[in-house]
């Protein structure tokens, strides 16, 4: 297996998260920290942590989880559910959030500029229903390398456990 845009995405991501429903209108806004590493060969760690304004603040840990030998990166995870592919210049995945099964997410990741530079996009739907897009824009301040080991060690106290916000 040989991967050859997923290696360009670790490392400390910080950006910000805009959700617009299916009218156009923004409903929340919250800014963002990706920490992503891959090791073993196959083994992929995502952890999202996610601020708003208001003070609030969560911590997905997504786990450790592999590619398979077709070098498709599966999720199966307490919060969600899919699985991502690099196309020839863009990540993707498709998921589910297991606490709303007929949810259907669509995601897009690119690398602009000098590779330090992302744009995403998520397309929900419920059912066959349109429920509108999550835009993000993200730099990497860290590289893989970069990340502090003492942030692993840290990570149980910080996963947040119960509702999140991010996910409506």
């Amino acid at each position: 297996m040989h991967l050859r845009l997923f290696p360009k995405h670790t490392g400390i991501w910080e950006g910000t998260y805009i959700r617009i429903d299916a009218q156009g209108k923004m409903t929340d806004r919250w800014k963002s920290r990706l920490t992503i590493r891959l090791f073993d060969g196959n083994k992929y760690h995502q952890v999202n942590q996610y601020f708003w304004d208001d003070g609030h603040a969560e911590c997905h840990d997504f786990g450790v989880c592999q590619f398979n030998d077709e070098g498709l990166l599966i999720f199966d995870t307490p919060r969600i559910k899919g699985h991502a592919w690099e196309t020839r210049d863009s990540v993707c995945l498709i998921w589910t959030y297991l606490n709303r099964p007929a949810s259907k997410l669509f995601e897009m990741i690119d690398l602009i500029g000098d590779g330090t530079h992302r744009i995403r996009n998520w397309r929900w739907s419920e059912g066959d229903e349109f429920q509108g897009i999550t835009m993000i824009e993200e730099r990497r301040i860290a590289t893989q390398d970069e990340i502090d080991p003492a942030f692993w060690a840290k990570l149980p106290q910080l996963r947040t456990t119960g509702p999140s916000r991010s996910d409506h």
